[in-house]
């Protein structure tokens, strides 16, 4: 059910802004020939410049639609930019090729009223279509600005690498626990790394050891290695590694809120994969020691989980926390795990 409802997230995603006066937002931003990072770049541009977002009501000829990337007004013609590197929340006075459709590229810009007056103790108001202080003739033209606001999914990129480390909770089968003479739960180190494509398809690889308790630890008399000296008493640890691989989809990230060098967004994934698991009983740093091995067999899981990212100033790494549950099949020696940690984005 959780694959076919992200499945369904995937199809439902839609949606970019529409037309009106814009500035872009980044420190630094490509304007590509094609809304696609393997174009050709046509212009770059700097935080605070100003542009003009274009869709069929204030452009003539054919636009290249793409989820997650806006078409703009360029000098030799149009370009396009990713849809978080530009803000139509603050439209700038200098943009005046944003009238209707006979604004085609090249063309003159449409006449604009004159300027409105400074009133005393207020800052200048800026008059940009759809505003109550635009001409009369520009006010149906109303700017629609879905992408300011959280609701949205991010682009898409071709290929994510992510690394992960935390904590948990892993619990075994009572039966193995019992048969191996050792506690049925423990807390968790755990360590991921994944490659995610397109944001959708997702594959990973874990390794996670856990600390039960000991139901038959032993003590031994051991002397040092180098240098002699007293015997001494040494008691024995208990050590359950689980290491696994998983595939499976996830949503794209949805846009949650904006913060300065980005977007805050979360996404949610559904795993299939394979464990496998050992362990050991035996003193630490002793060669000729007592030494138990724990035999707990492996098994096929699910895994559901959640990410949480935030952006970082450079546009390509975020970081943020991740959660997710196990849940094994019937005959693996481990029964649940409950992992939750910090990601490291690439």
């Amino acid at each position: 059910m959780l694959v076919a409802g992200i499945a369904a997230g995937v199809v439902a995603w839609a949606g970019s802004a529409s037309a009106g006066p814009a500035v872009i937002t980044a420190s630094h931003v490509e304007a590509f020939s094609a809304p696609s990072r393997e174009a050709g770049v046509m212009s770059e541009l700097g935080q605070g410049a100003p542009v003009c977002v274009l869709d069929p009501t204030n452009h003539a000829g054919m636009l290249l639609r793409r989820v997650g990337w806006l078409a703009i007004r360029l000098p030799g013609g149009v370009g396009y930019v990713p849809v978080e590197t530009v803000d139509l929340a603050a439209p700038a006075p200098e943009v005046v090729d944003c009238g209707g459709p006979t604004a085609a590229p090249g063309a003159q810009p449409p006449a604009q009223g004159p300027a409105p007056v400074p009133r005393p103790g207020r800052p200048p108001i800026v008059a940009f279509p759809g505003s109550p202080d635009a001409p009369p003739g520009q006010r149906a033209a109303a700017v629609d600005r879905p992408a300011l606001l959280p609701g949205g999914f991010l682009p898409l990129r071709p290929a994510r690498f992510v690394l992960g480390m935390g904590s948990g909770m892993e619990w075994l089968d009572k039966r193995a626990a019992a048969t191996n003479q050792i506690g049925d739960s423990g807390i968790t180190l755990n360590g991921t790394l994944g490659l995610i494509l397109y944001d959708i398809v997702t594959a990973s690889a874990t390794f996670s050891v856990a600390f039960p308790s000991d139901n038959n630890s032993f003590t031994q008399e051991v002397v040092p290695e180098m240098g002699g000296g007293d015997p001494q008493s040494a008691d024995s640890t208990l050590t359950v590694a689980s290491y696994s691989i998983a595939i499976g989809l996830r949503t794209p990230f949805w846009a949650l809120g904006r913060v300065e060098n980005g977007w805050v967004a979360g996404s949610l994934f559904a795993q299939y994969g394979s464990a496998g698991v050992g362990g050991t009983r035996t003193i630490s740093n002793c060669t000729d020691c007592r030494k138990d091995d724990i035999h707990i067999p492996g098994g096929t899981f699910w895994r559901v989980g959640f990410d949480l990212i935030l952006p970082t100033r450079k546009p390509t790494a975020s970081y943020g926390l991740t959660a997710s549950y196990e849940r094994y099949a019937a005959g693996a020696g481990l029964s649940d795990e409950l992992r939750m940690g910090f990601s490291y984005w690439l």
